[in-house]
């Protein structure tokens, strides 16, 4: 019983000082592990003060203990939610309880108030991609894949408060196909960031770790991408490990944000290993590669731990696949279905051209208004970024052999019918075989002409130009 009182009055001046003398996060962590449960009501009672350094370490402390002793700490967070006089105890409770997958309610004095703060806070944290796909994931956990007026009212908060927050949150929710697809369309219309805003990372002091990657295999043709990352400044460890089956989707993917140890992927790897798995690749953009096809071919069906670990490979909306209204390109791409060309064209100007999609997009647009000639410049720029996509081959090749250039059509369709025996996200798409087949013929066409004719298909090496004395 000492030994608890001295930890708890421990504890209490390490809430009340947090802010001048804090305790090492290590000590604070092993005092609370030590006493478990028994620091729920010092804690309760710390998370109703108000002095908000107070309040974040009795939340701190009490995510501790909610890992042994969950339903106590949901108890006393419920009734802090209920009972508490101020308003901002209330909103930490909820805080705490939306990031352990409950939803509490709770009445404010100044809703509005208390909505652009907790708006201001939740913008404040967001440094990273990690942590903007951390937001998105408790966002859309704690309000439900069907409050998308909910959605939407936080966003139009946090932009009043930080605009640039809120376009990168919103730009995050565009592409979580587990939101209606209603609901992103929204949340794209309302949108105005700057195609060319940097994104979290681009003006952190210090740049992301390298990843660590190991993709395995099995003799049943099943894959196992796994990649980890220590954090900057941190001692903690984040690790993702995507399951492939045999069908090239996703069976399954873990994600861990809190490893100790950065050897834990390590002995992952070693215990797939002697599970009868090897190690085929430890290369990023192998990896990347194949978790895209696989992300592409799953769909909606995607989980919390894709969208929360594709960072560790730069892998951004390359789960989308193309047709998916995720921004103002989908948006145009729809548009641009529905026979609006000139609006669609409107949108894609505001974006930036050199990304493969948006010049893919383009060349859409130009073949809709029938111009063949001004497809084939974004088509070869959206090949620069995407140069294994088979569709930007096929409609290359489409559009040389439209102007009856027979030597750019014939190896825009070489590398289509290559690109295609790959599996990618067209591996579904019933347009497909036939997009093949057609090639197939035009090849033996265009084979057979230029053998008639004596026109050469080689591919034209490129002259050097010579230098300037």
């Amino acid at each position: 019983m000492g030994a608890d009182l001295a930890d708890l009055q421990a504890l209490r001046a390490w809430c009340r000082s947090a802010p001048r003398r804090p305790i090492p996060p290590i000590a604070i962590e092993r005092i609370v592990r030590r006493l478990g449960q028994v620091a729920v009501p010092l804690l309760g009672r710390e998370l109703r003060s108000s002095e908000a350094p107070c309040r974040e370490a009795a939340r701190g402390a009490l995510a501790i203990v909610a890992t042994a002793a969950r339903d106590r700490v949901v108890a006393e967070l419920q009734a802090v939610a209920a009972c508490a006089k101020a308003d901002e105890p209330k909103l930490s409770a909820l805080a705490l309880l939306a990031e352990l997958g409950i939803r509490g309610n709770a009445q404010f004095s100044d809703p509005y108030a208390i909505q652009r703060r907790s708006a201001a806070a939740l913008a404040s944290q967001l440094e990273s991609r990690a942590d903007v796909a951390s937001a998105a994931d408790l966002v859309v956990r704690s309000l439900g894949v069907d409050k998308g007026e909910d959605i939407i009212q936080l966003l139009v908060a946090m932009r009043a408060v930080a605009p640039e927050g809120a376009a990168w949150l919103a730009d995050e929710l565009a592409v979580r196909l587990d939101l209606d697809a209603a609901i992103r369309m929204r949340i794209v219309d309302g949108s105005d960031r700057d195609a060319t805003a940097p994104d979290p990372e681009a003006t952190a002091r210090r740049q992301p770790r390298p990843t660590r990657v190991a993709v395995l295999v099995d003799a049943a043709a099943r894959l196992v991408v796994v990649a980890s990352r220590k954090v900057n400044g941190e001692r903690r460890w984040r690790r993702w490990a995507v399951l492939i089956g045999q069908a090239g989707v996703i069976d399954d993917c873990l994600y861990h944000d809190a490893l100790d140890d950065g050897e834990a992927a390590t002995e992952l790897v070693g215990s797939l290993c002697a599970d009868g798995y090897r190690v085929a690749s430890s290369d990023p953009d192998h990896a990347r590669t194949i978790v895209t096809a696989a992300a592409r071919l799953t769909g909606v069906a995607l989980g919390s731990p894709y969208y929360l670990g594709r960072d560790l490979l730069d892998l951004d909306d390359a789960h989308v696949s193309r047709g998916v209204v995720v921004s103002q390109l989908g948006r145009a791409v729809e548009l641009l279905a529905t026979g609006d060309r000139v609006q669609a064209e409107a949108l894609l100007a505001r974006c930036d051209g050199a990304k493969p999609d948006v010049a893919a997009a383009l060349a859409a647009c130009a073949f809709a208004r029938g111009d063949h000639a001004a497809a084939i410049e974004p088509l070869e720029r959206a090949l620069v970024g995407e140069p294994d996509w088979p569709l930007h081959h096929w409609n290359l090749g489409v559009a040389h052999h439209a102007l009856g250039d027979v030597h750019g059509a014939y190896h825009a369709l070489r590398r289509f019918v290559a690109t295609s025996a790959a599996r990618t996200g067209l591996y579904a798409d019933p347009d497909q075989p036939g997009r093949v087949a057609c090639a197939e013929r035009l090849l033996v066409e265009l084979e057979r002409t230029a053998r008639l004719t004596g026109t050469s298909l080689r591919k034209r090496r490129r002259t050097r130009k010579s230098p300037v004395n």
